[in-house]
């Protein structure tokens, strides 16, 4: 869908967001974004209804695994590998303001969860996408585009991603305008990050139902980013963004929900799925809530549109308030 298309859907969205009611205390959302190694360099916010305009402190750990082999008459595709993604963040609030910064630590590898994968495609009668057929935990990630290779990173890496800077202005709905920093501090040939952007959205918690049991944020905005490494020529310079979650209190301190993720394609001059394609993630799991100044959290995130997004990933974070 072109750019010009989306953004008349984003609007909607907000629209759509400024007549809900009012927001729950602790909103339910997962704090987590696309994690494949091609969007990396990308300035995806995360989702944070659910801090309000609290100061405090998150820990969260993405471990994600993908696979991608895709071709055409010009071009050919290889994505496998696996990483862990440990964000530390941290938060200050003065009244309606919020600041805000992470550091995430990025470590890859040809990792162990091929197998795990595989059956749980089997179980749900899920596609694998042909990764049942090649070698299992292998880190091999490459790229050929008219007979010259793009991309070839066969090394694992362990190191920074893309440091965040974030900055904030609620209002008295729960509604918050927020805005990003992303600072290249990723290793670009390496697909760690290297991305130097920001992104400017608007998040608007709700809660449905008299007893406010159903609660969740809607979300839409936009990116900007220039990055290096072996895609850069073709990489977006704009990205549409948004998201949607509703969760339910099961009981007092536990709640359950899912999370709808979209992005527009983060690559140009392509006619591969994996860079040509929006992004979309759709991730479901639990909160736990011991203290009112406790947040733990445990999700998995699938690709519900194939190959711009990982195969699978397994979030879990915690909030200290």
């Amino acid at each position: 869908m072109p750019t010009d298309r989306r953004l008349p859907l984003l609007c909607a969205v907000l629209a759509a967001a400024a007549a809900l009611p009012a927001r729950a205390a602790e909103p339910f959302v997962f704090g987590t974004f696309n994690q494949a190694a091609l969007a990396r360099h990308a300035p995806l916010p995360t989702p944070l209804a659910d801090v309000g305009g609290s100061s405090g402190a998150r820990v969260a750990v993405d471990w994600t695994n993908e696979y991608v082999a895709d071709q055409n008459s010009r071009e050919s595709l290889l994505l496998d590998g696996e990483s862990v993604r440990v964000g530390l963040g941290g938060r200050l609030a003065f009244g309606r303001w919020q600041l805000g910064a992470e550091l995430p630590l990025l470590f890859t590898s040809g990792g162990s969860l091929d197998s795990l994968i595989e059956n749980w495609h089997d179980w749900f009668g899920l596609p694998n996408g042909g990764r049942e057929y090649e070698p299992r935990d292998l880190y091999h990630y490459r790229y050929v585009r008219d007979g010259q290779t793009v991309l070839d990173v066969e090394d694992s890496h362990s190191g920074l991603g893309d440091a965040r800077l974030g900055v904030a202005r609620c209002g008295d709905g729960g509604g918050c305008w927020r805005a990003m920093l992303q600072l290249p501090t990723g290793d670009a040939d390496r697909l760690a990050g290297g991305g130097l952007g920001g992104a400017l959205w608007y998040e608007q918690p709700y809660t449905l139902g008299h007893s406010g049991d159903w609660s969740g944020a809607l979300a839409a905005g936009l990116s900007a980013v220039r990055a290096d490494g072996p895609l850069e020529d073709q990489q977006k310079t704009v990205i549409p963004f948004g998201w949607a979650s509703l969760g339910y209190a099961l009981t007092r301190t536990l709640d359950a929900g899912v999370q709808l993720y979209l992005h527009g394609p983060l690559y140009d001059d392509s006619e591969l799925d994996a860079l040509a394609q929006m992004g979309g993630q759709l991730a479901f799991g639990f909160r736990y809530r011991p203290t009112p100044t406790v947040s733990a959290w445990l999700g998995l995130q699938e690709d519900i549109i194939t190959e711009s997004s990982p195969d699978f990933s397994i979030h879990v974070a915690a909030d200290f308030r």
